[in-house]
């Protein structure tokens, strides 16, 4: 349940400027690059942990200001792997 709370929190969107992942897992994908423009609701990074695939999107209009991960790297829980100014 607190997994579920916390997927149901973080994976839509984190409205800061960080986009972290709540467990650890393995990055399937990166949509965006540095310097890119995004907007609210924006796919960022799809991460797969314990069978599933989740996507993380932006809580807000913004420009990426670092990219940390990349596809088939391994993410540990809440680490930081995209960052919005």
């Amino acid at each position: 349940a607190r997994y579920l709370r916390s997927r149901n929190q973080l994976a839509p969107a984190d409205a800061g400027n960080q986009i972290r992942v709540p467990m650890p897992g393995k990055v399937v994908d990166v949509f965006v690059t540095e310097g890119e423009e995004v907007k609210s609701g924006q796919t960022l990074v799809i991460v797969a942990a314990m069978k599933m695939e989740s996507e993380y999107k932006a809580g807000r209009d913004g420009i990426v200001k670092k990219v940390l991960v990349q596809p088939g790297e391994t993410v540990d829980s809440d680490q930081v792997m995209i960052v919005l100014e």
